[in-house]
Order: structure tokens, then sequence, then C-alpha cells
């Protein structure tokens, strides 16, 4: 037998081709990152690419009881420590060869990260807005004081309802039927009352994350991560605005990206949900913001005052409980801040800030009876205007009976 020899490829040729991948990659992020600048384009790209990859990996990895999510911080945590150590190894061993192949590799990585995570999430994040049937925004030339009060009063009367139509322990705080798997499959069977084409019609499953310290320190409730189409929430998210915060996740999954729609959409879905325990915690989160669109209004002074004190005062003591709960989680709060915003405003977002949608009002020259400026509403924030939809729909109604 002849023996032939096998061709090595030289370390000269391999830094070669790992500079030309690496350059690929750039140019390729780079004309993602163009492209995410057209709506139409990234229409597409979040109707196709991105709802075809979620639905693929998520029912791959969906029955994994573990939060892949998870484990892939901790892999990529330890493995950036490791780089670094041996990179600094290397250089002090000038072995500049080595040095430059580990950059390399590293850098290919990122990129590959960040080209898949362009693709499968970041065009979500200027998409068309909302279908109106979910959310229409109106001004004061809508909205009569009276459907103002009506909605109110509603949504007083059936928070107080739903407070004594669920279980809660000793301490006033709520305690599920559900287990947290159970949870997740009842939201994605409500998320299937909206039959819009603009919404995915997979819905993923959520997760826990075990490790919630470091989460909490951080102020982070959840986390819905593209790659692995899992919606992730942190463990210590169990109170009266778990169905609320596992519902904005999901809707993340299901094509919803910017951060104040993905708050509209689960409200939707938990305010019109026919099960208490899915729609307590989202009236909790939408009861000052009805009261406060009455404010809005000329001589409504006396009847603010009465929907405040028509709340019954467990709810807004279990409120003060959970906020007391997340309080206790300051460390890294900041830390936490800081790169969320910088994460917002990479895909186009006003930062941190656009996890809500403000009102907008001006103060007029007149005043009203009781002597307070007459306001005039541009336009009612985020939840005042999914209550006028909701209201307008019939479905504030529906939920009540």
């Amino acid at each position: 037998m002849k023996h032939t020899k096998q061709k090595v490829c030289s370390p000269k040729k391999k830094t070669i081709i790992r500079l030309i991948v690496l350059g690929v990659l750039v140019v390729l992020f780079a004309v993602l990152s163009l492209l995410k600048l057209n709506q139409n384009v990234c229409e597409f790209f979040a109707t196709t690419i991105s709802r075809g990859w979620i639905l693929v990996f998520g029912n791959a990895f969906g029955w994994i009881p573990l939060s892949l999510y998870e484990l892939f911080l901790i892999v990529v945590i330890l493995g950036a420590v490791a780089w670094f150590v041996i990179e600094i190894v290397l250089l002090v061993k000038k072995k500049w060869y080595k040095a430059l192949t580990a950059v390399l590799i590293v850098a290919i990585c990122l990129f590959s990260f960040l080209n898949i995570y362009a693709s499968t999430a970041s065009f979500a994040y200027n998409r068309k807005p909302l279908p109106k049937e979910i959310y229409t925004e109106f001004s004061s030339d809508d909205v009569t004081k009276e459907e103002a009060i009506e909605i109110a009063e509603y949504v007083v009367k059936q928070v107080n309802a739903d407070y004594n139509a669920t279980k809660h322990d000793e301490n006033g705080d709520i305690v599920f039927p559900y287990t947290f798997r159970e949870m997740s499959k009842r939201l994605a069977e409500e998320y299937k009352r909206i039959d819009d084409s603009y919404f995915s019609s997979y819905t993923p499953k959520a997760k826990k994350i075990i490790n919630k310290t470091i989460m909490s320190e951080l102020g982070i409730t959840g986390v819905f991560f593209a790659p692995f189409g899992e919606a992730n929430i942190n463990g210590i998210e169990t109170g009266l605005f778990l169905p609320y915060t596992m519902g904005h996740e999901l809707a993340h999954g299901k094509g919803v990206m910017r951060e104040y729609e993905a708050d509209i959409v689960s409200c939707y879905v938990c305010l019109t949900s026919s099960d208490p325990y899915i729609r307590y915690g989202a009236l909790v989160h939408c009861m000052y913001r009805a009261i406060s669109m009455v404010s809005l209004y000329p001589d409504t002074n006396e009847k603010v005052a009465e929907l405040y004190n028509s709340i019954q005062p467990d709810i807004v003591k279990e409120w003060q409980r959970d906020s007391e709960k997340w309080a206790k989680y300051d460390l890294l709060d900041k830390i936490g801040e800081f790169f969320n915003d910088l994460y917002l405003k990479l895909n186009g977002q006003s930062g941190t800030d656009s996890y809500t949608k403000p009102g907008d009002s001006i103060i007029t020259d007149g005043k009203d009876e009781e002597g307070d400026p007459i306001v005039y509403v541009v336009n009612f924030s985020d939840m005042q205007n999914l209550l006028i939809t909701l209201n307008r729909q019939g479905k504030l109604i529906a939920a009540e009976s």
C-alpha cells in the first residue's frame, strides 16, 4: 500500500480563513442592522424567519423542564472568565498567534450569535403597531367623563370581586391552584382567543429561572430568549402578578417585542379571561390607571376619592407586600437597568422608558367648578387606551359575568 501524506493547513492559512469568516459575519450583521430600519422588512422577518425559528426551537426545547437560557448564561459567564484568564496567560508568555486565535474564535462566536439574535428577535422591535382590534388610541374628544367613570367603577368592582373569589394565605397573598407549568398551559389556551395573523399561532412554554437571586438583584422579572424560543420567568415572581408577567413574556414569543405592547397584549389576555386567578393581577395593575383617567376630567375630585376608597384595603396591602419583596433586591439594580436600557436603545427603542407609553395632555386656560385647571387629553396612556378599547368591545362586561 502506498503511503499518502495528508495536507495540513498552515497556521497562517487558518488565520486567514478565520479572518474571512469573521469579516463575512461582521458584514452580515451590518446588513441586518441596515435592513432593520425598514418596517416592511422587519414585518417580513418577524412573520417568517423569527416565527419559524421560535416554532422549531420552542418545540425542540420546550419539553426540557430547565431553562436553557439560564444554562446558556452560566456557560457564557464562565467561558468569558476562562477566556480572559487564558488570554492574559498567552500574552504574558508572548504566544501571539495563540492569543490572536483565541480572540478570533470568540469574535466569530459573538457575531454568529448577534446575527442569529438579530434575525430572530431584533427585527420585531420595528414591525407594524398592534392591530386596532387589540389596541386603539383615544383622546378627550373620543371619551366622555361618564365612560371614564364607568370603566373605573368596573375595574374597582371587579378587582374587589376577584380578590374575594381567589384563595389567599394567612398574610393575604394569593395562592394559585395551578403549578407553574399549568399556569403556562392555561395562558397558552387564553392566547388562542386572539385570532389575528399579526400574532404567531405558536405560544412558547414558560420556564422558571432557578438562580433567581441574580435576576432579582438586577430587577428582572422575566426574559424572552428568541434563540431558544423560551419565555423565562424569575423564580421570585410567584405572587399576584405572575399571570401578567408570564403573559408579557409569552407575548414576546408571539412576535410582540416592543415592551409596552407586550404589556398591552398580556393585560388584554388576562383582563378578558373568565378565570379570576388570571384576571386578578392584571386588574390590580390597571386599577390606579383607571382611576387616574377619571381625574383627567373636570369636577371629579369627589368621584376619584370615592373610587380610591372603594378598593379593598387588603388588595392595596398585597400590592405593597409584593413591592417590598422586590425592594429587598437592589444591589445590582442600576447595573441591570443600564444594560437593559442599552439593549433596548440598540434595538431602536427609547430605553427602559419604552416599558410604558404615558399619556399626553394639555393644561388649558379654563378651570372647572372645583377650581382645578381643565385638561385636554391628546392621548390617554397605554393601559387607559386598552381599557377604553375593551369597554367599547363589551369585553370588560363579559369578564365580569
